[in-house]
């Protein structure tokens, strides 16, 4: 579902783009407003130089207002991503634990900060953001690595 994958070093650019955007920088990103991170930041952290020798991939900011709900779904062009949560004030992320009935168990992200996070983005999961916006970090693989998994990430970070 998910797992820790390494510390950053780039929080603080990544708000300061965050607070110095105008909202036209913002661009429309599946169900959310999006804001692209240039490569001069990721690039500042060892964990994407390493990364960027084996992977394609671009990032950018996400950005889901208060009282907002993004309901359960698995992601349909990606099967993996790197997220990271940059700022929430009272936000959940949740993970099916089994199968979509009437009831069922979940597994909720307990994000640290300044982690990286492997997340399998096709188990099926929903976010809810209960109060002031919330900001994450995500990762997109592109080209030959778009069809990377979960599983395949994760062991190559082991290695």
């Amino acid at each position: 579902m998910y797992k820790p994958i390494g510390r950053s070093n780039i929080v603080k650019p990544l708000m300061e783009l965050v607070k110095q955007s105008l909202i036209d920088e913002w661009m429309p990103y599946y169900n959310f407003r999006a804001l692209p991170v240039p490569v001069t930041i990721l690039l500042k952290d060892p964990f994407f130089t390493k990364l960027a020798e084996r992977h394609s991939f671009h990032a950018g900011i996400l950005r889901m207002p208060e009282s907002t709900c993004y309901n359960w779904h698995t992601d349909t062009e990606r099967k993996v991503s790197i997220n990271m949560l940059l700022q929430d004030v009272q936000s959940d992320c949740l993970f099916m634990d089994g199968e979509p009935l009437i009831t069922f168990r979940f597994r909720r992200i307990p994000y640290f900060p300044e982690t990286y996070y492997a997340f399998n983005t096709q188990v099926p999961h929903m976010v809810i953001n209960h109060v002031g916006d919330r900001y994450m970090f995500s990762v997109e693989f592109l080209g030959s690595s778009k069809d990377l998994t979960f599983d395949e990430l994760c062991n190559q970070l082991e290695d």
